[in-house]
């Protein structure tokens, strides 16, 4: 009986990184009782909010706990039964974000999660009730989360400390996980109420004072070269679209602004 219990136990948490809730588990016919006995049998592991893990499951504790604590808000449902698009979905999201996807070091006692519908929260997590886009959430290691982008303007709405906000930001440039440009340009109407620069090139001197500009990623030297040197690119472009019209290219305002960033981001 234990053994049939169990391969079904297991069936359930094989889809789900090896791990089951105890609502879950009931499902299946496994009571507290039954599970209390596979613990005990070193056959699982009691993380937290009752839920479970297989003991032999490669999912380690930097993935394991942010996705228990998403089958917690659901525990009756199983992970298939759930929204199929993730923006739809509660999203780990704010310092647990950070977490996840290696940005900073932000402390939190909470996990935090942002869903679009109010959700009863298990101990020690913490819900925003927000709707998110399908761009702004990814998917890393089955767990739903939004991205740096939309994790970095959640901070700095949320009043995160700036010096905290600093090694986020460089974390997310030098990872390539943001687009300098396009972050600014977001965070930008937020700079007066939170008290940091909203001019390009003071934006990036207070948040990525250090950053060398050969250690970023093409679209991110392209960026920065575009908030620190405006005036020097704006000086380069209308040469740039004039070459671009004379070989023949349809005028493209975009393309002739980033390959005078690109040539200002490479002589400096």
């Amino acid at each position: 009986m234990w053994e049939e219990r169990f391969a079904e136990l297991s069936a359930v948490a094989a889809r789900q990184n090896g791990m089951v809730t105890a609502a879950q588990a009931a499902r299946v016919g496994v009571d507290d009782r039954g599970l209390a006995h596979f613990a005990a049998s070193g056959l699982l592991v009691e993380l937290d909010w009752s839920v479970y893990q297989l003991a032999w499951s490669s999912t380690g504790p930097r993935y394991a706990y942010p996705y228990a604590a998403w089958l917690a808000l659901l525990p009756e449902l199983y992970r298939w039964e759930r929204p199929r698009s993730a923006d739809e979905d509660a999203v780990l999201s704010h310092e647990s974000a950070c977490r996840l996807l290696g940005l900073g070091s932000v402390a939190s006692p909470l996990m935090i999660f942002t869903s679009p519908e109010a959700l009863e929260a298990p101990r020690a997590v913490k819900i925003h009730l927000a709707r998110l886009t399908p761009e702004e959430v990814t998917v890393v290691e089955g767990i739903p989360v939004t991205t740096a982008h939309r994790t970095v303007v959640d901070l700095v709405a949320d009043w995160t400390d700036h010096g905290d906000l600093r090694r986020v930001l460089m974390d997310a440039v030098l990872k390539d996980l943001v687009d300098l440009r396009a972050l600014h340009a977001d965070l930008a109407p937020l700079a007066e109420r939170h008290e940091f620069p909203g001019d390009g090139a003071r934006f990036v001197e207070y948040f990525i004072p250090d950053v060398d500009p050969a250690a970023l990623s093409p679209r991110n030297r392209r960026g920065h070269a575009a908030l620190v040197h405006p005036e020097r690119i704006a000086a380069v472009e209308p040469r740039v679209a004039h070459m671009l019209t004379e070989a023949g290219a349809v005028p493209d305002e975009t393309l002739s602004r980033d390959i005078a960033a690109e040539i200002i981001s490479r002589v400096g």
